[in-house]
């Protein structure tokens, strides 16, 4: 029997499993210890949820392939699932803003606050963050979360005494913090410390550097738009693009950060014109939480200038370091 994780072959010393149920058991335990998240197994071409995995005998296996997914990237991909949402929530508001909202509409929006919540949970579980303990703008995030809570509940009674001539108003604003607070967690110290334990395979991460440096142009005149837009008064396109500049970033903090483990390199010895590699990170780390205090205060001058001088001027030569690590790997 070959086992594989994500179709990767991997040496695993199984002892006197019998089935494929203590397989994945005796297989949870090294996942468990790598950080990552089990999320099922395909035997011979059969997937099967982690929690279901049938007995079948260790002998009629061929292939065992575990799918597993890291902690970073459950974040990354349930706060893209969050910012999603709440752009979907203020999108409607706008059309029905002067036709009303029907009772089905409500409830659905009912539903999807709930599931909201739910995802603040998940990520603050996974980040390890306390939200009673972390500000944005001039509240703590918990605060957003209890707003959302009283809105739903304000919804739900809303619809209980319901008459014909009532009409219900709903807050744009809280959903525009919402989406912005997701911004906050993809830049936070907690997801790069998440990053660091989230080890990717040596050609996912020789790829990733190699696709980050055919976007680096391209995300510069973005930030260029960026900052366009703000200083023209344009907010949402303005954030619409930031959280796509912030996705870019994103993707090259992971690598970055993955490179020492897998390849054995040290950031502070990719030295250009005097700067190491771990110190132009840092740098970018830096600019990014001024950036999101920026974001807080409401600046939007500040907030144009920072993006599109210092960050930008930052990243001009990410591509030089890059051609360097591909060099050592």
């Amino acid at each position: 029997m070959e086992v594989r994780i994500n179709d990767y072959p991997v040496e695993i010393m199984l002892e006197n499993e019998k089935d494929a149920r203590e397989v994945v058991k005796s297989i949870t335990e090294w996942i468990n210890e790598k950080n990552l998240i089990f999320l099922g197994v395909d035997i011979d071409g059969n997937y099967h949820d982690a929690a279901e995995v049938p007995p079948v005998p260790v002998e009629n296996i061929k292939l065992m392939n575990c799918l597993v997914q890291s902690r970073a990237d459950v974040v990354y991909e349930t706060v893209n699932e969050g910012i999603a949402y709440c752009d979907r929530v203020l999108a409607f508001l706008q059309h029905t803003g002067e036709e009303g909202i029907d009772t089905d509409e409500l409830g659905d929006l009912i539903s999807g606050m709930e599931w909201l919540q739910e995802v603040f949970s998940t990520i603050a579980g996974l980040l390890k963050m306390d939200l009673d303990k972390i500000s944005f703008r001039d509240e703590k995030i918990s605060a957003y979360i209890e707003k959302l809570s009283a809105l739903k509940h304000r919804i739900v009674t809303f619809i209980s005494e319901m008459k014909e001539e009532d009409n219900l108003d709903i807050d744009e604003s809280l959903f525009y913090s919402l989406r912005e607070i997701f911004g906050v967690f993809l830049v936070s110290e907690e997801m790069k410390r998440l990053i660091i334990d989230s080890i990717d395979s040596p050609d996912v991460l020789l790829q990733s550097l190699k696709e980050i440096k055919e976007m680096l142009p391209q995300q510069l005149e973005l930030l260029e738009e960026i900052a366009a837009a703000y200083q023209t008064g344009n907010d949402p396109d303005g954030v619409d693009k930031l959280f796509r500049f912030i996705d870019f970033l994103f993707t090259y903090t992971r690598t970055c950060y993955q490179v020492s483990p897998v390849f054995g390199i040290d950031l502070k010895e990719v030295v250009l014109d005097g700067i190491s590699l771990d110190e132009k990170n840092r740098e970018l780390q830096t600019l990014m939480n001024e950036t999101m205090d920026i974001m807080e205060s409401n600046d939007m001058i500040s907030l144009a200038d920072m993006l599109e001088y210092e960050i930008k001027e930052s990243l001009e030569n990410v591509d030089k370091y890059i051609d360097l690590l591909l060099e050592q790997v």
